[in-house]
């Protein structure tokens, strides 16, 4: 079960699948767990903006790791 007492950040906005593949790869890859917002809306002809969030204390971080995308 998430700790309720972590607080969320939103560390990008994803446009596209495989863009959105690529980011969980390398958040999975260094160890941050994250959670997606909107991926559901998201198939391979049709796009929505997915929000990637982390917990607070991994979000520079991730957008360190991110920043290239």
């Amino acid at each position: 079960m998430a700790d309720p007492n972590i607080k969320l950040i939103s560390i990008s906005l994803v446009n596209s699948p495989a863009l959105l593949t690529i980011a969980k790869s390398i958040l999975e890859d260094a160890d941050i767990p994250y959670i997606t917002r909107g991926e559901g809306f998201q198939s391979i002809y049709a796009t929505g903006p997915v929000t990637l969030l982390v917990a607070e204390q991994d979000a520079d971080q991730a957008r360190e790791l991110l920043a290239d995308l």
